[in-house]
């Protein structure tokens, strides 16, 4: 397992693996700013094989594993591979596409020792230019003091397995942008919105109320909030876990629908 020190590594190995011209598999989204933050901070690696490679992304006590590779067969001989050499390694991956090809991918991995952990989906809501706009006066934009807080809270109620938690430089960097909403009483943060505006998108990447703080119209005054920021957009999106049925209601009150996007997460068999 060798560290990456360059983004142009990762794509000079996507290149690679394109030209051979025999199929193209990957999970890997991590963009170039994120990627150039994990490089730093020297927590993405790459294990190379013949027709694939897998890049890893070190957590607190695991690791999210991509993979490229050219074919399904190419990605089962090399997982092969993978597992007898890093088999005390605690690694988790996300499958993300349609039901078909999300099946068809996760049986490669549970055929590996990969077990299923959760079940996402993502849903759209499309924005209403005439809905009316109230705004809640508690809604507050995030200060820099403010970003390790909502890192303690982050790490505290979401799962880290499944919700791809943030850098605090992320967090920082979103606060600096302004696309980081809350509700404080006193000095404690109660519930906060994030989100990132990617031209016609808004995509919520989290939305918290503290349990602590519940039935007290938090959560939707910060959502109604992340309307009005995002009412230059056209569609606003947003991953929710495929059984969390309350969530689900509540989103669809809002004017949010099902997409045919999924996201398995799977776990192997070194995590206890």
């Amino acid at each position: 397992m060798k560290q990456i020190t360059q983004y142009n590594e990762i794509t000079a190995q996507m290149a690679d693996i394109r030209s051979k011209r025999a199929g193209f598999l990957t999970n890997f989204f991590i963009g170039e700013k994120r990627g150039e933050l994990l490089i730093n901070k020297e927590l993405l690696y790459i294990v190379q094989y013949e027709n694939s490679i897998f890049i890893l992304h070190k957590d607190d006590d695991f690791y999210h594993l991509y993979f490229m590779a050219t074919n399904i067969k190419q990605l089962h001989q090399a997982l092969e591979q993978f597992n007898q050499e890093y088999s005390n390694l605690c690694c988790i991956v996300d499958i993300v596409g349609t039901q078909a090809v999300v099946e068809q991918l996760s049986t490669v991995f549970e055929e590996a020792n990969f077990l299923p952990y959760q079940l996402l989906y993502r849903m759209q809501r499309v924005q209403n230019i005439n809905e009316p706009q109230t705004l809640d006066a508690r809604v507050l934009v995030a200060q820099s003091y403010q970003a390790k807080e909502i890192q303690n809270l982050l790490t505290s109620y979401f799962d880290a397995y499944s919700e791809q938690l943030p850098l605090i430089e992320e967090i920082e960097q979103w606060i600096a942008h302004q696309t980081v909403l809350l509700i404080s009483e006193g000095d404690t943060i109660v519930g906060f919105v994030i989100y990132e505006i990617n031209g016609v998108t808004s995509y919520l990447r989290y939305w918290f109320t503290h349990p602590n703080y519940r039935n007290r119209k938090i959560g939707s005054a910060l959502l109604r909030r992340f309307f009005y920021e995002s009412r230059h957009t056209q569609r606003q999106l947003f991953w929710v876990v495929a059984d969390n049925e309350n969530a689900i209601v509540r989103y669809q009150h809002y004017g949010f629908a099902q997409e045919q996007l999924y996201d398995k997460i799977l776990i192997n068999f070194a995590i206890k």
